[in-house]
């Protein structure tokens, strides 16, 4: 029975781990986060911690070199001294090319420590990403605590920052809901707005219709009033040869008419 042991075997001999571990926290301190099974990201954190420990302790000048040698040892670094000149670039340059993005010891002492010197552990985090296809491991994302992420300190002004916290978080819902209200009170004044020019525009066209009808009503009355003036002209011009006919009648003969009769 394995009672008291904590050591992650990984399904792999102590060698193989061992490098496996060191490969996935050199990944880590260049990539700043890796993609990994659950497991083996439970496994390298606590290796990735005890990393940036040593890194912390060597930002004294008493223990510095002595840091950096136990973390180059424990991530099977070793240091890179000469550089031959390789396609027409100098060694020199391709050096500063490794010191910048490949040294990991330089980059876990002078980027990744300095950050966490108010920090006391957690360093990491594991981000679980589900099951993968294929043989349903269980994936997880392994990263650096972000600046930001500062932990909150047990002290006896603990409840009394907890009590300020919470009344933030009641300012922020007051605030939140103030503007929604405001937000509601615009929406309905823009409603209003529409309605009153549906409104107006709706009687604009009302009286628009009622000023055609009359036009056309005008129209209609001017059509009639002509055809009576026609009507009445026509009877008029009918009755004028009918009178003179009449007169015709009425006047005397006279004696060569009687003469003729």
């Amino acid at each position: 029975m394995r009672h008291r042991k904590r050591t992650a075997k990984l399904g792999r001999t102590s060698e193989h781990r061992t490098a496996l571990l060191a490969n996935l926290v050199c990944s880590l301190i260049k990539h700043r986060r890796i993609r990994t099974t659950l497991a083996k990201a439970k496994a390298a954190r606590v290796v990735a911690d005890k990393m940036v420990t040593l890194g912390k302790k060597g930002q004294e000048t008493d223990s510095s070199i002595q840091c950096r040698r136990l973390v180059a040892a424990r991530l099977q670094q070793q240091p890179r001294h000469h550089f031959a000149k390789h396609n027409g670039v100098s060694g020199k340059v391709r050096r500063d090319e490794w010191r910048q993005n490949e040294d990991v010891v330089r980059i876990l002492f002078e980027d990744i420590a300095p950050t966490f010197a108010e920090r006391n552990g957690g360093y990491t985090r594991v981000i679980k990403l589900g099951r993968r296809r294929g043989d349903a491991a269980e994936m997880a994302i392994l990263e650096w605590v972000k600046d930001g992420d500062t932990p909150v300190r047990e002290s006896k002004n603990a409840p009394k920052a907890k009590a300020s916290k919470a009344e933030a978080v009641t300012e922020e819902v007051i605030e939140e809901s103030t503007t929604e209200e405001a937000s509601t009170e615009e929406v309905t004044e823009e409603a209003v707005t529409e309605e009153s020019t549906e409104e107006v525009a709706s009687e604009e066209t009302e009286t628009a219709e009622e000023e055609t009808e009359t036009a056309e009503e005008e129209t209609e009355t001017a059509g009639e009033e002509t055809e009576v003036s026609e009507e009445a002209a026509s009877e008029g011009t009918n009755e004028e040869p009918d009178a003179k006919s009449e007169e015709s009648k009425d006047e005397p003969k006279s004696d060569d008419e009687k003469k003729s009769d």
